[in-house]
């Protein structure tokens, strides 16, 4: 047996205007939904992000909620790509070492709510072959 996400739940105080953000972010189309809006993401449009009217809790503020990954582009690319939409970079984390380029960075989106980017597959196979050659 297995487990699959079919849904993230977070508050806002404008579901409509926080659905713009996710929906752009995760490059995906918005819908109205009973309490608030619905994000579909995943590969196949499978799972939803749903975004309720409410209160953001100090927690989402403090602690990630999501977890992504870079994909067709690199981290830098992609953190300055949410920026653009809106979201803010905290701070940014490398592994290893800073010469690999690669890490994640911890951003929040325009309601607060933090979550992490981390480097594409493509960043970390290139630091895989790097740290083989040293």
């Amino acid at each position: 047996m297995s487990l699959s996400l079919r849904a993230v739940v977070i508050k806002s105080p404008d579901p409509v205007v926080l659905g713009a953000f996710w929906s752009a972010a995760l490059e995906s189309s918005i819908d109205s939904g009973t309490d608030g809006v619905v994000v579909r993401f995943g590969q196949h449009w499978e799972q939803f992000l749903y975004i309720v009217e409410g209160i953001v809790p100090e927690s989402r503020k403090k602690d990630p909620f999501m977890y992504m990954a870079a994909a067709g582009a690199t981290l830098d690319e992609e953190m300055d790509r949410l920026a653009s939409l809106g979201a803010v970079a905290i701070k940014r984390k490398w592994n290893v070492d800073e010469e690999l380029n690669i890490g994640f960075v911890l951003m929040a989106d325009p309601d607060g709510n933090c979550f992490e980017v981390h480097s594409s597959d493509e960043e970390v196979r290139a630091a895989e072959r790097i740290l083989e050659s040293w």
